[in-house]
C-alpha cells in the first residue's frame, strides 16, 4: 500500500515531466517514481521517508567528505534545510533543465542512490570555495547556490563516482531501514524490531489478489470448489485485513494522543505505549473508580459576564472558574485569577473532572481538531474493528450494524439484576450522585449512555453510525471506552450470535484492541455527544427568565425588568 499526500515537490517534478511528455505518460512516470524509485513514505504529510534520507545523507557525508561535515558542525549549519528540497523535487527546481535530464537518466537507470551520489558530488566540487568562507550566512548561501552553478555535467558525474565508490544500494537500504525505524518508533508506530525490514512500509505497490465471489448458480452446477490453496489464500487475506485494522486503530489513537501533548504540554508525561501485561487488566477497575481527592469543582464559562460591583465575578467565555459555593440554585460564588464573587449559575457549565484535569485540548467546543480526530479518524477505525467478522443476516435486507450488537450485549449484562440497576440509575439521576464520584459500574454506565443516545438521537432521526460515534465520545469522556469493549467481548452468548469465530470480538484479539484503547483513558476528553444532531433553536427567553428570577430573588432588579 502506497501512502501518498500532496506535496509541493511533486508539482515541480510533474511540471518538468510535462515539458517533454504527454499527460498520460507523465502520470505513469510519476507513478513509477513514487512506487518504484523512491522509498516509502516520501510524499506523506509527515515526510518521514525524506527525513530518513536526510539522516542517511549525514552518515554518508561523514564517511565521504569529513572536511565539509566538520565545517558544517563548526558553523552550526543544518544541511538538511537545503538538501531536503533537492531530494523532494529530484533536483528539478535547482539545476538547469539540460543538467536535470542527465541526472534523471541516471536516476531512472540506477535508482534513488543517485540522489546521494549527486549531492556528495555537488558538495565536493565546491569544497575549496566553502573552506575559504568563515561566515555562517555566506556558507549557507554558497551551499544553496551550488546546483544552479553547475554547467559541466560530465565533470560532476566524474566527481560523483570518484568520491563515492563505496556507496552501494545495500548500504543505503540498511541505513534507510534503521533511520526510518527510529523515526516511526518516535512517532508511535508499531516497529518491534528496528533493524528488521519486514516491519517497515513496503517499497513497492503490492496489489492483493482476491478470488472473485461465485454466484449461486455456479455453486449449484459445479459445486463449491474450495481446495487447500484457495483456503490458504482466503485465510491470508483475512490476516492481512486484521493487521490493517490494528494499524489503522493504532495510528488513530496516536494522532489523538499527539494532539493532546502538542496543545497541552502538561500532558507530555503520559505514556503513549500500550501496556499488554496481565497485571494491567486487574488494575483497570481500580483506576476507573479512583476519583481525585481535590473536591473543588470547576466550571467553564458559557458566555461573557461583565463585572460591575465589587462582589461580582467577571469572566469571559471559556474561562475556567473555581466554584466556592453552590448553595443557591441561581447564584454561585466562584474564584478566578485571585478574585472572588458571585455570578449567575446559568452562565457556566460544571466540568467533569473525576480522575482527570480539564484540558482545552479535549474540549470540542474550543478545539475543532479533536472533533475531526475522534469522529473522523478514531471512530471509523473502531467501527471497522467491530464490523470485522460480523455474521450477515440470512434474509435479504436484514440490519447488521455494531450498534445493534452493543445494545443487545448491554441489555444482557443489565438484565441479570435489572431491578437493582434501575434503582441505582434513578438514585443517581435524582440526587446527582455521579457528579462527584463514579458510583455507577461500567456496565450500568454503558446502559445509561445507550438509553440517553437512543432518546436524543431517535428524535432527530439519526442513523446508527451517528449513534456509535456519540457512544465513543461518551466512553472517552468517562474514561471507560476500553472497559466497555471488554464488557461487550465477554458477553459470550451475544458474541456467538453476532460474530464469526475468527473476528476480533470473538477471538482473543480483542485484548490487544483493549490495551490500545486504554492509552486514551489517560487524557481528559470533554466531547459533546449531541455534536452531530441538528442545532436546536436557542430559547433566549428561557435564559432571560432564569436571570430575572435570580435578580428578583436577591433584590437586584430594576423596573426595566
Amino acid at each position: 500500500m502506497i501512502m501518498f499526500s500532496y506535496c509541493q515537490g511533486t508539482s515541480m517534478i510533474v511540471a518538468s515531466l510535462l515539458l517533454i511528455l504527454e499527460e498520460e505518460e507523465s502520470f505513469w512516470v510519476m507513478c513509477a517514481i513514487v512506487e518504484d524509485l523512491l522509498p516509502a513514505l516520501y510524499y506523506t504529510t509527515t515526510l518521514i521517508g525524506v527525513k530518513a534520507d536526510q539522516q542517511v545523507l549525514q552518515t554518508v557525508l561523514g564517511n565521504c567528505l569529513p572536511g565539509i561535515c566538520q565545517l558544517l558542525r563548526l558553523h552550526d549549519i543544518e544541511l538538511s534545510l537545503i538538501t531536503v528540497n533537492w531530494f523532494l523535487t529530484l533536483f528539478s527546481n535547482v539545476v538547469n533543465f539540460k543538467v536535470l535530464l542527465r541526472i534523471w537518466d541516471l536516476l531512472f537507470f540506477e535508482g534513488s542512490i543517485i540522489l546521494f551520489q549527486i549531492t556528495i558530488g555537488l558538495l565536493k566540487s565546491k569544497e575549496p570555495l566553502l573552506k575559504t568562507l568563515d561566515n555562517s550566512a555566506d556558507i549557507f548561501n554558497a551551499l544553496s547556490n551550488i546546483p544552479g552553478n553547475i554547467s559541466n555535467i560530465k565533470e560532476l558525474f566524474q566527481v560523483c563516482f570518484e568520491v563515492c565508490p563505496e556507496i552501494t544500494d545495500e548500504k543505503i537500504e540498511a541505513l534507510r531501514r534503521r533511520y526510518l525505524g527510529y523515526l516511526m518508533a518516535d512517532g508511535g508506530a508499531l516497529v518491534p524490531n528496528i533493524n528488521s525490514s519486514t516491519n517497515l512500509p513496503k517499497q513497492h505497490l503490492n496489489r492483493r489478489q482476491i478470488r472473485k465471489s461465485r454466484s449461486i448458480m455456479q455453486v449449484l452446477l459445479f459445486g463449491d470448489e474450495i481446495n487447500e490453496d484457495n483456503s490458504k489464500v482466503i485465510l491470508k487475506c483475512k490476516n492481512i485485513r486484521q493487521t490493517e485494522f490494528l494499524v489503522d486503530l493504532r495510528e488513530a489513537i496516536m494522532q489523538v494522543s499527539r494532539h493532546f501533548v502538542f496543545v497541552d504540554p502538561k500532558l507530555s508525561n503520559f505514556s503513549l505505549k500500550p501496556d499488554y501485561t496481565k497485571e494491567s487488566h486487574s488494575r483497570d477497575l481500580e483506576t476507573y473508580a479512583n476519583v481525585s481527592r481535590n473536591k473543588k469543582r470547576r466550571a467553564k464559562a458559557l458566555l461573557d459576564f461583565e463585572r460591575h460591583d465589587d462582589d461580582e465575578l467577571g469572566f469571559r467565555k471559556n474561562d475556567i472558574i473555581t466554584i466556592i459555593s453552590r448553595k443557591d440554585e441561581h447564584c454561585w460564588v466562584g474564584e478566578l485569577n485571585g478574585l472572588s464573587g458571585w455570578f449567575p449559575a446559568k452562565f457556566v457549565e460544571l466540568l467533569d473532572e473525576r480522575s482527570k484535569q480539564y484540558s482545552i485540548a479535549g474540549d470540542d467546543s474550543i478545539s475543532e481538531t479533536i472533533t475531526d480526530l475522534v469522529r473522523g479518524t478514531l471512530c471509523p477505525a473502531i467501527k471497522q474493528v467491530l464490523e470485522h467478522g460480523m455474521k450477515r443476516p440470512s434474509f435479504l435486507g436484514g440490519p447488521c450494524h455494531p450498534w445493534l450488537f452493543i445494545e443487545e450485549a448491554a441489555m444482557t449484562e443489565v438484565e441479570r439484576d435489572y431491578s437493582s440497576v434501575y434503582s441505582r440509575l434513578m438514585l443517581c439521576k435524582t440526587y446527582r450522585l455521579d457528579e462527584d464520584g463514579k458510583v455507577l459500574t461500567p456496565e450500568e454506565l454503558l446502559y445509561r449512555c445507550i438509553q440517553c443516545i437512543n432518546q436524543s438521537h431517535d428524535a432527530a432521526g439519526c442513523q446508527m453510525d451517528v449513534k456509535l460515534r456519540s457512544l465513543v465520545c461518551l466512553g472517552l469522556n468517562e474514561q471507560a471506552l476500553h472497559l466497555w469493549l471488554e464488557l461487550l467481548c465477554c458477553s459470550d452468548q451475544v458474541v456467538k450470535k453476532w460474530y464469526q469465530p475468527w473476528s476480533f470480538v470473538c477471538s482473543p484479539g480483542w485484548v490487544q484492541v483493549k490495551c490500545e484503547l486504554r492509552v486514551l483513558s489517560q487524557f481528559p476528553f470533554n466531547l459533546n455527544p449531541d455534536w452531530e444532531l441538528p442545532p436546536k433553536k436557542e430559547n433566549t427567553q428561557t435564559l432571560k427568565a432564569g436571570v430575572r428570577d435570580m435578580l428578583v430573588k436577591h433584590h437586584l432588579f430594576s423596573w426595566d425588568l
